[in-house]
C-alpha cells in the first residue's frame, strides 16, 4: 500500500527545556495545520520515555531513565486519528555511561536543553485506521 505525495513546505523549529517532547510537537501539528508529514529531530533529553509493542499482551512494554540523555537518532512521521495528530516516531537516546534506550516515543519525554525538528509536511494529509490482525491502527494509504 502506498500514497504517492509531494512535499508542500518544510518547518524548522526547536523545543525548550522542560517541554514534554510528543506533547509539544502535537501542537506545532495542530498549530500549523500539518495533515501529513515526516518528521526528524536531534537534541537532549532529561527523561526518556519508550514502549516496545506487545502484541501477545496488547500493550506497550515501557523503560525509562532519568539524567542526561543525547538524543542519537530520532524520526518518524505525522497522521491523524479520529481528529488527533498522531507524531508517531521512534528514537535512540544515549545516557553519559553509555546505555542506550530504543524504541517507539511515548509522552514522558522531558527536553532538556533544547530539541531540533525538521518537519517536511506532505500536500495530502494521512489517516489511520484500526487493523484488526495487528491489533495497531495503521497508515491508511
Amino acid at each position: 500500500m502506498v500514497l504517492e505525495t509531494k512535499i508542500e513546505k518544510t518547518i524548522v523549529g526547536r523545543l525548550s527545556e522542560g517541554m514534554d517532547l510528543l506533547e509539544s510537537l502535537k501542537k506545532v501539528v495542530e498549530e500549523h495545520g500539518i495533515r501529513g508529514g515526516e518528521i526528524s529531530l536531534i537534541g537532549s533529553l532529561k527523561k526518556v520515555r519508550v514502549g516496545y509493542y506487545s502484541r501477545s499482551e496488547g500493550k506497550y512494554i515501557v523503560k525509562e531513565g532519568e539524567g542526561f540523555f543525547e538524543l542519537v537518532s530520532c524520526m518518524g512521521n505525522i497522521s491523524w486519528r479520529d481528529g488527533e495528530p498522531v507524531v508517531h516516531i521512534h528514537m535512540a537516546a544515549a545516557s553519559l555511561d553509555g546505555k542506550i534506550y530504543l524504541g517507539h516515543v511515548l509522552e514522558g519525554n522531558i527536553v532538556d536543553a533544547t530539541v531540533e525538528y525538521v518537519i517536511h509536511v506532505f500536500r495530502d494529509g494521512i489517516e489511520r485506521r484500526y487493523d484488526e490482525e495487528t491489533g495497531l491502527y495503521q497508515l491508511n494509504v
